[in-house]
């Protein structure tokens, strides 16, 4: 006896031609009739939005030459614990960003201070949280608005890290949706949509802090890191290369504000979650655009790497 209810039969009958039916204990297994790539999408998403206020999901394959439709139940009880789940990690990620504000602010001002200038350490520790902050508000809005567009809107997985050097507060965030996407153009788009926002707050953070450091001499810099007091940051190359075109000629070097670095920091996250490894938004972007094997041979590939 499945439980699957039989009218699901033909409701999937409404929408595809149907050639055998399995019932199983868990599910319901359909041979269809061949169809086009992309009136299967259509069809496809007109079946999803009727079986999915039943609690129930559909999956579309090729299995050898045939091709087949399979619909069993959506997992029960994962949105509520995941709701708070992602609740408390978003609050723990805005206090360990804070702390990482309160880190940069504290030696930038010891910095200032040997270069004849200060900085007030509530606006330093503001400055930056606040930019990684909006960073992170930005490329969540721009996974948002995705999944408003498709209805299905969840808060991700915010990740905490420590502070500089070894990270900026947060890792960024990861893609667990409750719900699986329902084709490769789904998870294209979700995939993209909070990196390419992300990407757009980060070389403006950039820009702007760049703009605010202050120009020291070259001596004075190498003296604060043969002391351990500054020091040399990975750093991508759009971060480089907007450093080279607005840092003073000459023997001066930019100590980086506050804001700077959160710049810095954004952009390293954005690296960081393009890389091609599920959960992360790129991972979901390979596993889109190429074929489930090659991916994930992909993914080991970045992570050895």
């Amino acid at each position: 006896m499945s439980k699957i209810p039989a009218s699901v039969e033909d409701i999937v009958a409404e929408n595809f031609e149907v050639r055998d039916v399995t019932y199983y204990p868990e599910s319901v297994e359909f041979v269809l009739a061949d169809i086009s790539p992309e009136d299967s999408r259509e069809r496809f998403k007109a079946l999803l939005r009727r079986l999915s206020p039943m609690g129930l999901i559909p999956r579309l394959y090729i299995d050898g030459e045939k091709l087949k439709l399979t619909v069993f139940s959506a997992p029960e009880g994962r949105e509520g614990p995941q709701g708070r789940i992602r609740l408390a990690l978003l609050m723990c990620t805005i206090g360990t960003i804070i702390f990482s504000g309160w880190i940069v602010a504290n030696g930038t001002i010891e910095l200032l201070k040997e270069a004849g200038m200060s900085l007030d350490p509530m606006i330093g520790m503001l400055t930056h949280s606040m930019g990684i902050l909006a960073f992170l508000a930005i490329h969540e809005l721009g996974h948002a608005l995705e999944d408003r567009r498709r209805g299905n809107y969840e808060l991700e997985l915010f990740v905490p890290a420590p502070p500089p050097p070894f990270g900026f507060g947060t890792f960024g965030d990861i893609l667990l949706p409750s719900k699986p996407a329902i084709n490769r153009e789904e998870m294209l788009d979700k995939g993209l949509s909070g990196p390419v926002a992300g990407l757009i707050a980060a070389l403006v953070l950039s820009f702007m802090g760049i703009m605010q450091s202050i120009p020291v001499s070259m001596e004075m810099a190498q003296s604060w890191v043969e002391q351990g007091k500054a020091g040399l940051l990975p750093t991508p190359l759009a971060f480089l290369l907007m450093e080279l075109i607005l840092s003073p000629q000459g023997d001066k070097v930019l100590l980086l504000s506050p804001l700077a670095l959160s710049g810095l920091g954004a952009l390293s996250i954005t690296f960081l979650v393009s890389m091609p490894v599920l959960p992360w938004d790129d991972g979901y972007i390979a596993f889109s655009l190429m074929p489930r094997d090659r991916a994930r041979k992909n993914s080991w590939l970045a992570v050895i790497g």
